[in-house]
């Protein structure tokens, strides 16, 4: 028996190693191709129904954008199936990107999450207010309250500028949020109201249309004099 032992540990010690490659190989492909090619041919169909343009990658783009979620100048990240154009007379932008994450401890390589982010351009630069469904709110975006017992247990409000969230967060807004709510979380800041919700492999071209509408009806909502 002992002279199995050493054998059974060099079997076992290998599984460990084979157990590792195989992870890290799963992770690179998956973090190569994150996207259905698919999408991106029905994606590039409807921009040139509509008249939107399509670019299935731009370095750049996310340099307009900074701040949660996006990081620092969007952290030079690309803009992946990006879809731009007018829709109601307002510019918008869909994409897909990956949002800066920290490694844990020892942590050399991981999967990367991939987010679906709609954003529409605002008249003018605005504070920054963001709301997230309360259950998974970061930490961050609960010092804020309307006092609406209702929206206040639905939603979480991040703000450095109450005032600001007061007027945009009027009883109409609120019951428009509460009975139409976006699928993830939405940021009203500097000169775009964005949306964005993690992206799961799910994204068809035939929701872009109502997605950039939810942020345009919501923009309807609000007093204008709150967005100048």
């Amino acid at each position: 028996m002992l002279e199995l032992a050493p054998v059974a540990f060099v079997l076992v010690f290998a599984a460990i190693i084979g157990l590792i490659g195989w992870l890290l190989v799963r992770t690179v492909r998956r973090n190569r191709a994150p996207r259905n090619p698919a999408v991106g041919h029905d994606l590039a169909r409807l921009a040139a129904e509509r008249g939107w343009h399509y670019t299935p990658r731009d370095d750049e783009f996310l340099r307009r954008f900074d701040g949660y979620p996006f990081g620092r100048g969007g952290q030079l990240r690309p803009a992946l199936d990006l879809v731009t154009g007018t829709h109601r007379g307002r510019e918008f932008a869909c994409f897909q990107f990956a949002p800066p994450r920290s490694l844990s401890p020892g942590e050399g390589s991981a999967e990367i999450g991939y987010t679906r982010v709609v954003a529409v351009t605002l008249p003018a630069p605005v504070p920054t207010l963001v709301l997230s469904p309360a259950r998974s709110a970061p930490r961050w975006t609960r010092r804020y309250t309307t006092g609406d017992d209702a929206f206040d247990r639905t939603f979480a409000v991040g703000t450095e500028d109450e005032p600001f969230a007061d007027h945009v967060l009027t009883e109409p807004v609120r019951r428009w949020l509460l009975a139409n709510p976006p699928a993830g979380a939405l940021r009203l800041g500097g000169p775009s109201l964005v949306a964005w919700n993690a992206d799961t492999g799910g994204f068809a071209a035939s929701m872009v249309e109502p997605a950039v509408a939810h942020l345009s009806d919501l923009l309807d909502q609000i007093p204008p004099d709150a967005l100048r």
